[in-house]
């Protein structure tokens, strides 16, 4: 009980009381500094009071001004967003992981495809007929005794190499998917049946029809992995002949492996092929425009193919039962010649000409475990904010005090969605995967939450909005073609439901009304 000549002390620890409370409400939440200090200024200036020790002047109270509540308001976001950039460690560590499981990935792919047969390019035919010619040498012979460098013609040999005229080839593949542990990558097998014909024309390289060894002619043919033959035909050519491949010899080039002795050649008649080629590979087939006119038909069983190359279809039919599609190419546009001779031009460097003009499609598995949850990681800092912002709304309409270590706890529970669905699509499917990781995080994140929003109706907000994004956000990563669009509106959705729920706040006024005060548990 106050004596008469302590009510003015006693009023102004009651006031400088109950500014602390406020300091506290506000800055408790952030820093949690200013409970103990409350509570003893508060005990010390009541006591003081009662015992008649306050008598003397005192200094004005310090009463919380609007630029100290703008402060805290600055420093609650400021705080927010540094822990988000926090929260970005341990999502980069789960970034860190999936790269690890990737390259574990890709060695399993690897040792399958060392084993089946890697990425096939299909280069050729190629006719080559060697000829002769005269040259100069100097070679040293003894002279009267003395010996002598003596200059002498010589005749020697070299190979003009043809392209088809027409080239058309038909093929089917048939892919599978092949496991090694618990990844699994595409494996292929085709047969190609090539036709077409050779129409060798020595005269536009200045060569004369004497110096022409018709009986060397070969037709090469080649793939990238020969561990991928399982069998070539014999070449059937004009006139009811069919000769065997061999390993070719002395060709001079990695791309065209396989020979084939050819007979009837000669200046002036066209020369037909027809054969057959069962290859098997892995991920990706191609083949090169050898022909003056080339077409290429395919077809297979799988649904998503990713065609690519120097040139795409001109007609392709893709659909849930697989794809069919038509490639058709002139010599205009492939940028190296008809034929040419070993003598004037690297065969080596002729053939990557080659096959940079190749074109194919590339087998493609369905969105995987790990592409979609590379993607997923991309929109981590949507979670962070979109969470955080409610919470933050919450604190400042509803008098509520969030400690920055339950934003983190919460942060934490999001970072764990990415690496539980990372986990889990290595043995389910990535749908089945996604659902039982996001259905964890938000049950976590809606209980933990509900234990300091105190009431269901603003936890049902988080885990109903959580979970909403987590359901949008699946719908994103799906829609391949459609993701940036699809990003952009959820984006721009959620930024004008926060325009919406704070256009009635006055971010200037924002104070703690004698209601809050009186249910604050730091009141003497």
């Amino acid at each position: 009980m106050f004596v008469h000549g302590d009510v003015p002390c006693a009023y102004s620890a009651l006031r400088l009381s109950h500014a602390v409370v406020f300091l506290c409400f506000s800055w408790q939440k952030g820093l949690g500094y200013f409970r103990p200090i409350s509570s003893s200024l508060h005990t010390g200036f009541t006591e003081g009071g009662q015992s008649g020790g306050m008598n003397s002047a005192q200094e004005p109270p310090v009463i919380p001004t609007p630029a100290m509540r703008r402060l805290y308001l600055f420093l609650k976001i400021a705080g927010i967003c540094v822990l988000i950039g926090l929260l970005h460690i341990p999502l980069g560590m789960t970034h860190g992981v999936l790269r690890e499981r990737q390259g574990y990935q890709a060695q399993a792919t690897a040792e399958i495809a060392g084993i089946w047969g890697r990425a096939q390019q299909v280069t050729g035919p190629v006719l080559a007929v060697p000829y002769t010619y005269r040259t100069q040498v100097v070679r040293p012979k003894v002279v009267n005794g003395k010996k002598e460098d003596v200059e002498e013609t010589v005749t020697t040999y070299a190979t003009a190499y043809f392209l088809p005229e027409v080239l058309a080839v038909k093929g089917t593949v048939d892919p599978e998917v092949r496991r090694r542990g618990i990844y699994d990558t595409v494996v292929y097998s085709t047969k190609l049946k090539l036709d077409g014909s050779f129409q060798p024309d020595f005269a536009a390289a200045g060569i004369g029809v004497d110096r022409i060894v018709w009986e060397g002619a070969q037709i090469l043919f080649g793939v990238t992995d020969l561990r991928g033959i399982r069998s070539v035909s014999p070449v059937a050519v004009s006139g009811g002949k069919a000769f065997a491949f061999e390993a070719a010899e002395g060709v001079g080039c990695e791309g065209l492996s396989l020979a084939a002795k050819i007979e009837g050649a000669a200046e002036g008649v066209k020369v037909g092929f027809s054969f057959e080629a069962a290859l098997q590979g892995s991920e990706r087939l191609d083949l090169v425009p050898a022909g003056k006119i080339t077409q290429v038909t395919l077809t297979s069983p799988w649904a998503d193919p990713s065609f690519g190359g120097a040139y795409l279809p001109a007609k392709r039919s893709v659909g849930a039962g697989g794809f069919t599609a038509e490639w058709e190419t002139s010599h205009f546009s492939r940028g190296f010649g008809q034929s040419w001779i070993s003598r004037a031009t690297d065969t080596r460097e002729m053939v990557k000409k080659i096959s940079a003009a190749s074109f194919g499609v590339r087998f493609e598995q369905p969105v995987d475990g790990y592409s979609m949850a590379e993607r997923a990681q991309k929109y981590g800092v949507l979670f962070f904010v979109l969470i955080f912002a409610v919470f933050f709304l919450f604190e400042m309409t509803a008098a509520l005090r969030i400690h920055p270590l339950q934003y983190a706890m919460v942060g934490a529970a999001l970072c764990m969605f990415f690496l539980g669905f990372l986990a889990l699509s290595e043995f389910w499917s990535t749908g089945l995967a996604y659902g039982a990781a996001a259905a964890a995080c938000t049950v976590l994140v809606s209980v933990y939450s509900w234990s300091f929003l105190k009431t269901g109706v603003r936890t049902l907000v988080i885990g109903g909005g959580l979970g909403a994004t987590y359901g949008y956000l699946y719908f994103v990563l799906k829609s391949q073609d459609y993701a940036l669009v699809a990003g952009t509106v959820a984006l721009f959705a959620a930024l004008a439901l926060v325009m919406f729920c704070t256009r009635r706040i006055n971010w200037y006024s924002l104070e703690m009304n004698a209601e809050n005060i009186s249910r604050s548990p730091l009141r003497g």
